[in-house]
């Protein structure tokens, strides 16, 4: 027993401790990406609310990164995928999970704007569990390197702006 507290003290200040860590337990197991870069207006939102996201910050799973106009963010996942989100856009990390086994998985939403991917670890060894979603289609990843833009309700032709 700590000194000057009683058995029923105890327990209270224990029960308060695990309810303190609990969620940052929660948090950490759905930590998926850092953020090395960022220009601009560059924000995550959440069912929690939004929060202004700068170099060296976490993002995590359920998360959706928006960037405002002439900014942008890059991110690196914990198999070492880099996904750059260019200006105007919003993309959601719905899914990632990466211990270097078959039950490795990943889907990116991009919701609108753009975005550069060099595929990390997950995508070399199980390219099947790595998709990116868009409003139109649902695109499995097979290479290293990839670009999206989606220019309204479709994908933007090779050439094509999106602004």
């Amino acid at each position: 027993m700590v000194h000057g507290m009683d058995s029923v003290q105890m327990k209270k200040w224990t029960l308060a401790g695990l309810l303190m860590l609990s969620p940052l337990a929660a948090l950490a197991a759905e930590a998926s990406a850092t953020v090395v870069a960022a220009r601009g207006a560059v924000n995550a939102v959440s069912a929690d609310g939004e929060r202004a996201l700068g170099q060296g910050d976490t993002v995590f799973v359920e998360e959706q990164v928006v960037t405002a106009d002439r900014s942008f963010a890059v991110l690196q996942f914990v198999d070492g995928a880099k996904v750059t989100i260019r200006p105007n856009s919003a993309v959601t990390v719905e899914e990632y999970a990466f211990n270097g086994n078959d039950a490795d998985a990943a889907t990116l939403n991009l919701v609108e704007g753009g975005l550069r991917v060099i595929t990390g670890a997950m995508a070399k060894t199980h390219p099947e569990n790595y998709k990116v979603k868009t409003p139109v289609a649902l695109m499995g990843v097979r290479g290293t390197e990839f670009s999206i833009m989606l220019c309204g309700d479709q994908i933007c032709e090779p050439g094509q702006s999106a602004y």
